[in-house]
């Protein structure tokens, strides 16, 4: 006999009532009940993200052993390691461990070079006169034959769906509009309508992160955007992290988990609720162009990403493409074009190709820097005649994971942080203008800076003696599991809205800051010293560089000048420094806009000489020294 269990989950702005099987894992509990936790670890309970309050019911762990509690009492435990066995419950999800709507996620672009109008998928008019014996050519032949009149490369092709879609005969004349597609081997005619529909050609640009997807809906006739929407990437409700769902899509069934995901339940959702604002059918998209890191793009064609799990990081494929929208089960025209913009390596994904593209990196004549931000931050140094690339192992420290009271940029992170000296209180700014929840990576950074610069941590990120004497904030505080750590308590418990632990950030998370930003740095030195700008890592590595873009939406709400007295980015003319937006999907909007600028772009990744880091003697000493901080 089947088992059921009533109770409460308590979220910050609301209740849900509900009734489940049991047992049942509290994670799946929430999954069920669309709510989504944070799962960096994939569920293995190594990151904490997930924990969630017992107020009541009867719990235990993956092995089967009781959880005592005092009924009422909140007891903090990971939803993944949890089993809800009776009811009645009540449980409560504190802020911090939802993936909720509000992130600050970057939809647009403040840098993109100026292209011509000539994407790769038009409307012709034509007009089919009534037939006469003995010309019995049919609808089709007779659309190919003006195609090919009009200049279209051959061969013309149409598919039976097209074929299908044909409702009407000539006993008169017909005046038709063709949607046809240019490819490398021909064109391919994918719709066919009655009338003059010209005025109407749409495609859309997407940028698939491993955090967020954005889509932008585009006039194919005047190049300008109709409208942008995002959400999360919805393969977060299985892990988080690249290099867990790379393991998670080790067998088919995983690999397919993940595929349906980031298309069904991310980008179709995405492309219908712009379909239903402007009055579309799916059959009026009919051009899609995707940039995302080389992991994205094959679990969206559902290509097993594995080979890029170890080294030597090999993809099934750089230049995956193009595809027919039917083939990757996206809501839009079946027939559409789908391009996918090329990687240049693994961990060189379309992402980049898309950066190098705005900032025309290839066409530069002065050294010019790029680095795009993330779990791997992505680095390209160079000009037109050289550019050396490689991709910095950071991990997700920037974006809030493994850090105590860590967070995303959304709603309730502590987004920037400022303090006086080592005595004084400190100000800080809150995404949301709500009670804070934690802290997200640009209030991270200026936290590491401006605790340094007030002699509270050492050059190596250890509280000093001083501050330990003097600072009212540094001392003993229990972490979110309960434990008590050398801290500095950025609010106190009583200010938040669960009220069990503070906001803390402690040596242990100055340190992974300290390796994370140090790996940057490093990659960045090496890979000017690669592009010949020094003769080791210390002599004039940052001499010479004329422009350093920045990329991703963490880039854009960085403080350059904490950043520089971390000792993320050097010390040069804060000048030289452009922020760039979402690269990703500039690239894929221009890609949409104009079909040489997507001829072009193999030349762009093939033109990159990839390094891998671990293989530089000079490495290993780079990222020791760039792990300390620098003097102010």
């Amino acid at each position: 006999m089947v088992q059921k269990a009533r109770g409460i989950i308590e979220l910050p702005d609301r209740q849900i009532e509900c009734e489940v099987e049991v047992p049942t894992l509290l994670i799946d509990l929430a999954e069920r009940e669309g709510i989504i936790l944070n799962v960096a670890c994939g569920g293995k309970g190594t990151c904490g993200g997930c924990a969630v309050d017992l107020l009541s019911g009867k719990f235990s762990n993956r092995n089967g052993e009781e959880i005592s509690f005092p009924q009422g009492s909140p007891h903090r435990v990971l939803s993944c390691q949890t089993v809800l066995l009776e009811g009645p419950f009540r449980i409560r999800v504190p802020r911090y461990s939802l993936v909720s709507a509000g992130e600050r996620v970057v939809m647009d672009f403040a840098h993109a070079p100026k292209v011509t109008l000539r994407p790769a998928v038009r409307k012709e008019h034509i007009k089919l006169i009534k037939p006469a014996m003995p010309d019995q050519r049919g609808i089709i032949e007779r659309i190919v034959d003006e195609l090919k009149r009009r200049g279209y490369q051959q061969p013309i092709r149409a598919s039976v769906y097209v074929a299908r879609k044909i409702d009407f005969t000539l006993d008169s004349e017909r005046e038709l509009t063709v949607t046809v597609a240019n490819g490398d081997l021909g064109s391919h005619i994918i719709r066919i309508e009655q009338g003059d529909t010209t005025s109407s050609l749409y495609g859309v640009a997407v940028d698939v992160g491993t955090t967020t997807v954005v889509v932008s809906l585009v006039d194919l006739n005047t190049g300008k955007i109709i409208d942008t929407v995002s959400s999360y990437n919805q393969q977060i409700r299985r892990c988080d992290d690249v290099a867990s769902r790379i393991a998670y899509a080790s067998n088919q069934e995983g690999l397919e988990q993940l595929r349906e995901l980031v298309v069904e339940s991310t980008i179709n959702r995405l492309l219908g609720l712009l379909q239903s604002r402007h009055g579309l059918s799916a059959d009026d998209i009919s051009y899609m162009t995707v940039a995302g890191n080389t992991v994205m793009t094959h679990l969206l064609c559902g290509i097993s990403p594995v080979g890029l799990g170890g080294v030597p990081f090999i993809p099934v494929s750089n230049f995956p493409g193009p595809y027919r929208a039917d083939q990757l089960h996206l809501l839009i025209n079946p027939e559409a074009r789908v391009d996918l913009l090329p990687s240049a390596a693994g961990y060189i994904g379309g992402d980049i190709t898309a950066d190098m593209l705005i900032c025309n990196l290839t066409e530069q004549d002065e050294l010019t820097v790029l680095v795009d931000v993330g779990t791997n931050a992505e680095i390209v140094v160079g000009n037109r005649n050289r550019l050396i690339a490689c991709a910095a192992p950071a991990g997700p420290a920037f974006e809030g994971s493994g850090i105590t009271a860590g967070m995303r940029a959304s709603t309730g992170a502590i987004d920037s942080f400022k303090l006086d000296d080592i005595e004084a209180e400190p100000e800080y700014t809150v995404i949301g203008d709500t009670a804070p929840v934690g802290i997200c990576g640009s209030g991270l950074i200026d936290f590491v800076a401006q605790v340094y610069r007030a002699g509270i941590i050492s050059a190596t990120g250890r509280f000093t003696d001083d501050a330990i004497k003097r600072c009212p904030r540094v001392g003993r505080f229990p972490d979110r599991n309960g434990q008590e750590v050398l801290a500095y308590e950025v609010v106190s418990a009583e200010q938040l809205e669960d009220g069990l632990a503070p906001i803390i950030v402690t040596e242990r998370d100055i340190a992974t800051l300290l390796q994370a930003k140090g790996v940057i740095f490093a990659a960045l030195q090496i890979a000017l010293k690669h592009f010949g700008k020094a003769v080791s890592i210390t002599q004039g590595c940052f001499d010479g560089i004329k422009r350093f873009y920045l990329a991703g939406g963490f880039a854009r709400h960085v403080n350059l000048d904490n950043a520089v007295i971390m000792g993320l980015l050097p010390d040069i003319d804060r000048e030289k420094y452009t922020f760039i937006g979402n690269g990703s999907l500039a690239g894929a909007y221009l890609t949409l806009l104009d079909e040489q600028i997507r001829d072009r772009l193999p030349h762009i990744t093939t033109s990159l000489e990839v390094i891998e880091l671990n293989l530089d003697k000079d490495f290993e000493e780079a990222y020791t020294l760039a792990m300390l901080l620098p003097e102010v």
